[in-house]
């Protein structure tokens, strides 16, 4: 009997002990498995096996890169997606970032003035000391026909001037994207890893000081690996093409980017923050379309928008026949915009009307705030109240979903704060019989979807 229960003993301490020794084993296996996947196509792009093999040594998934679920973890709430959580599509399976949700957070004002001051105080700078650099911003700007301070305000806003900590190797990151990532971005960060795998070959940069975003962008002006395969420039013609340390570099590799994405020399600007009419039934927010785009002449004279101008009063538009639509971030809350091409091809570089607006009003106050004189918005953003919705893309997601159920919402929900959810929303309030201002509150929220507007985070359907 001894005997027999000494053995049931030593099998189950056996069993366990492997069980344990498997659990990292699978998942580690399953990464090797998906490389030995990867490498026909590192091959095919011009990849060697040295700098693969040198590059994948010892690496493992980073589980903790956003929108990574590393096979294994789903028992983990965060180890689970936002539709696998709460049922609702897949579509809303987003990372949170703050340039897709609540806009009045996103332009702290003394953190927007100093960097507007900051920016202008190093072109001030380059232009007394350091008049090779100025001269190649001075060379870029007349090349590539993109005005020094809007690439000041793209590098302000990626990096704070280089002063942002880039906390992910390129690497891994991509990596651990393209291997257990969200499904709708594997197959993007595959091909953003195989572009960096051939900067390293390339000899560009090393793996070890590969540093990037958790998505991989990388250098000054955060450029991703296939741009940097397709644009880079030696902007100071020192014979490297680097983007991490030469500000001519970045500098002439983003404006080579903007440039191939459309940017139009002719329209003078990215937009203007302009004055509205009252709301009436020939013009209310529900008019902020891209879809929407007239000569912004024919915005005035039709429906009554000026230019505001810095400090107070109003200007006219430098180019009447450049073509323009709305852009209302806050509904009619907040500031409104009058937005040209231009401002598409910011959104090209990071899909969002706030990064747009963040980086071409920077740009503006780059060459009109002093120490005197303070550039900013000339309308206030909305101020938080007890009727506020609670942003989130939970939130968001369940709204847009009631909204389309109505026939309110035109496209698919996908939990950010968009053009299509704020007119969405104006219809919702104009079928409601009330004024519209295309933003969202917690009434609103309750009356769409049944729930609280305070309500926790990832409640059941």
């Amino acid at each position: 009997m001894f005997r027999l229960c000494a053995c049931r003993t030593l099998i189950a301490v056996m069993l366990a002990v492997c069980a344990l020794a498997m659990a990292s084993p699978v998942r580690a296996a399953s990464f090797e498995v998906w490389l030995g996947e990867l490498w026909p196509e590192a091959k095919a792009a011009g990849v060697s096996r040295a700098t693969f093999d040198r590059v994948f040594a010892g690496m493992t998934p980073d589980c903790g890169v956003p929108g990574v679920f590393c096979p294994g973890e789903k028992e983990k709430p965060a180890g689970r997606t936002l539709s696998e959580r709460t049922g609702l599509p897949e579509t809303c399976n987003k990372i949170t970032q703050s340039e897709f949700l609540q806009p009045e957070k996103y332009f702290p004002p003394k953190y927007m003035r100093s960097l507007a001051l900051r920016g202008k105080g190093i072109l001030d700078k380059l232009e007394k000391e350091g008049p090779k650099t100025h001269q190649a911003l001075i060379d870029i700007e007349q090349n590539f026909r993109i005005p020094r301070a809007m690439l000041m305000g793209l590098w302000g806003r990626e990096t704070a001037f280089g002063d942002a900590k880039l906390d992910h190797n390129a690497l891994q990151a991509l990596a651990s994207s393209a291997y257990a990532g969200y499904k709708s971005r594997r197959d993007w960060s595959r091909k953003q890893l195989i572009a960096a795998l051939k900067m390293v070959e390339d000899g560009h940069i090393t793996p070890e000081k590969f540093r990037s975003s958790y998505a991989g962008a990388t250098g000054l002006t955060q450029i991703m690996p296939d741009e940097f395969l397709g644009f880079a420039v030696d902007g100071d013609r020192d014979g490297k093409r680097d983007i991490w340390n030469s500000m001519p570099d970045a500098m002439a590799t983003t404006a080579n980017v903007l440039k191939d994405r459309g940017w139009h020399s002719a329209a003078r600007s990215w937009g203007y923050e302009i004055k509205l009419p009252p709301t009436s039934q020939s013009f209310d927010c529900t008019m902020e379309n891209r879809t929407n785009r007239w000569p912004i002449g024919e915005w005035a004279s039709r429906y009554g928008i000026s230019r505001l101008a810095p400090g107070g009063g109003t200007l006219d538009f430098p180019n009447p026949a450049v073509t323009g639509y709305l852009v209302m971030p806050a509904g009619a809350r907040g500031p409104a915009f009058i937005a040209t091409e231009n401002f598409d091809v910011l959104r090209s570089y990071n899909p969002s009307d706030l990064y747009a607006l963040f980086v071409g009003h920077l740009a503006d106050r780059v060459g009109c705030d002093t120490d005197g004189r303070e550039c900013g918005f000339q309308t206030p953003w909305p101020k938080a109240t007890d009727a506020d919705f609670e942003f989130s893309v939970e939130n968001l997601c369940r709204m847009q979903v009631a909204l389309k159920q109505r026939g309110f919402l035109d496209g698919t929900p996908d939990g950010l704060f968009g053009a299509g959810t704020r007119v969405a929303i104006g219809r919702y309030q104009k079928a409601m019989q009330r004024s519209p201002d295309c933003y969202p509150t917690r009434t609103i929220f309750q009356e769409l979807t049944g729930k609280s507007g305070t309500q926790a985070l990832n409640a059941p359907n």
